[in-house]
């Protein structure tokens, strides 16, 4: 299971493809920059990001829990702001073998991580339509 945190705004980059993206619209790394140093400062250990065929993506753990955090945006096609769209913010907790098997430790909406990095966006003013929503 995987919660995504989805919200609109013209903060981050959807316009400008750079020279070292993967593909045309391999966005998301500003914002995986921002969240990861929000993140850090929160006391959450995080990895560097690193750029996938859809987005950025960075490990990072809470206590002795692991979270892989995913990024990824589209393009508002009804805005004249190129930068407005909306974000994806993908959380996976990453659980042993024997978890899965066993049925424990399972993710849900009030997850530690998820409760944090909702937290982080609902405090950030250029943020809007904030929603949240099981995969």
């Amino acid at each position: 299971m995987r919660i995504d945190i989805l919200l609109d705004t013209n903060r981050f980059n959807l316009s400008e493809t750079k020279p070292h993206f993967i593909n045309e619209g391999c966005f998301g790394e500003d914002f995986a920059q921002w969240l990861r140093q929000r993140l850090s400062l929160e006391g959450v250990s995080v990895e560097d990001e690193w750029q996938e065929d859809w987005g950025w993506q960075m490990g990072a753990a809470v206590g002795m829990t692991n979270y892989l955090i995913g990024v990824s945006g589209m393009v508002d096609d009804s805005s004249k702001d190129p930068n407005q769209g909306e974000w994806r913010i993908m959380i996976e907790k990453q659980r042993s073998l024997l978890e899965k098997v066993l049925g424990k430790n399972k993710m849900d909406s009030h997850d530690e991580m998820v409760a944090r990095v909702r937290k982080l966006a609902l405090h950030e003013d250029s943020f809007a339509n904030l929603r949240v929503e099981a995969i």
